[in-house]
């Protein structure tokens, strides 16, 4: 890829440039934490968790936080706002991270830990010594995350960070109880959004934008789709058909193929005949929405039916990945993803802190929680600021919330290259057009 900055994030006009530590101590999670301020020098992460689990036991039956905890080794719930000992008589602005650290499902479980090691990053990169955080296990059950979440507020919180699924936020928007809390949610699904509730995701309506208005750019007036028969398929192909639409292209062929088959070949054979037909009238980009093993056995299929050389590959940030770059049928591929002038240096140091490569979302973790710590630096996380027009700059590139809940972004385009890996072709924007709509 191309080379990497240093890290930053800041607020684009009017300026707001936040400071970050010289140095960043961690401490590694493992199940659902206790509350955390930056009220206190971290230490790093120990190598042995089985001996920072024999202190624990040691200590008895208060965490180290001071809380109590029940005979799981989890803490209790508080009566009152949570405020540590040498944070007491100054004004806390406290933030509810509801993920799902107890989810039945082992990547999912990994993938809160990595979110909350994000937001705790943040934390220290961002948040002044009077910032709390008050992680809650949601588990991905819709009622614990109300639970969790009234939990947390009875505690202090003034907004929330998560959760994680569309189910669970769409919960959360229906207890009349929570009702007027500010909500940064990571869901990708759309319907959940608006009211107080913003998703910080990269929606894969907002990849197909950016990837569509570049191949129009680049000559390009037909698409064509060729993927999984899913609810997310059918989601993808629907805002390809959207997009081409609004800009007055069109698509010319859609091949639609069981949920998780590997060699679709009928499919494939009827999709490049329809696209060879199709470049009588012009050139052909086609999207193929997969990742991982998925995508290096499914993207062949189209040469090998006999689709022109001329045809565009296009993917989405799934294609983000060196292990498929090496698929010679990718050669010359187009893919959408985050610009990657933060993100190496922010992978460096989640490494360095944490003992482990960062997991798929915890850069949109730390923008959020990054975001959300600024803006409340004066005791308010408040509407009009959330909708700045100008947006925000984070190791995700330039985005902004909208006023349906959503975020818009600048994402950038790359080119596949098998041995080399993949280039910058197109760097995502710098600024927004006025009108956010």
């Amino acid at each position: 890829m191309t080379s990497r900055a240093q890290s930053r994030f800041g607020r684009l006009a009017p300026s707001l440039v936040f400071a970050a530590f010289l140095t960043l101590a961690g401490c590694a999670t493992s199940g659902p934490p206790a509350p955390i301020s930056s009220g206190k020098p971290r230490v790093e992460p120990s190598q042995d968790r089985q001996a920072d689990r024999d202190r624990d036991d040691e200590r008895g039956s208060l965490h180290a936080n001071g809380l109590e905890i029940d005979a799981n080794g989890l803490p209790k719930p508080l009566r009152g706002k949570f405020t540590p000992e040498f944070l007491k008589g100054k004004d806390l602005v406290r933030a509810g991270v509801l993920l799902p650290f107890s989810h039945p499902n082992a990547g999912v479980r990994a993938e809160a830990e990595g979110m909350l090691a994000g937001i705790e990053m943040a934390l220290f990169d961002h948040a002044p010594d009077t910032f709390v955080l008050l992680p809650k296990d949601t588990a991905g059950s819709k009622s614990q995350t109300v639970e969790m979440a009234e939990q947390a507020q009875s505690e202090g919180a003034e907004f929330f960070l998560g959760p994680l699924f569309g189910s669970s936020v769409a919960a959360l928007n229906e207890e009349r109880k929570l009702a007027g809390i500010p909500v940064i949610a990571f869901s990708n699904d759309r319907d959940v959004a608006g009211g107080n509730t913003w998703l910080a995701s990269i929606s894969p309506e907002e990849e197909v934008s950016s990837l569509v208005e570049y191949a129009i750019s680049q000559g390009f007036q037909q698409f064509a789709f060729f993927g999984p028969q899913s609810a997310l398929g059918q989601r993808i192909e629907t805002a390809l058909q959207f997009e081409a639409n609004q800009k007055g292209a069109r698509v010319v062929a859609t091949g639609f193929y069981p949920d998780g088959s590997d060699s679709p070949s009928s499919e494939a054979r009827y999709l490049a005949e329809s696209i060879n037909s199709a470049e009588s009238y012009g050139p052909v980009a086609v999207l193929i929405p997969e990742r991982g093993t998925q995508l290096r056995k499914v993207a062949p299929l189209l040469a090998y039916h006999g689709v022109s050389r001329s045809v565009q590959l296009m993917g989405l940030s799934g294609w983000d990945d060196p292990n498929v770059w090496r698929e010679p049928s990718l050669k010359g591929g187009w893919f959408v993803a985050p610009p990657d002038v933060d993100l190496q240096s922010f992978e460096t140091r989640y490494k360095r802190i944490y003992g482990r490569a960062p997991t798929s979302l915890a850069a949109q973790a730390y923008d959020a929680a990054a975001l959300a710590m600024s803006l409340s630096a004066d005791g308010d996380l408040d509407r009009r600021e959330i909708l700045a027009e100008d947006g925000f700059v984070g190791l995700n590139g330039l985005f902004r919330f909208t006023a349906q809940g959503t975020a818009e972004r600048k994402l950038s385009i790359y080119e596949v290259s098998p041995g080399e890996g993949a280039t910058l072709i197109h760097e995502g924007g710098t600024r927004f057009d006025p009108d956010i709509g």
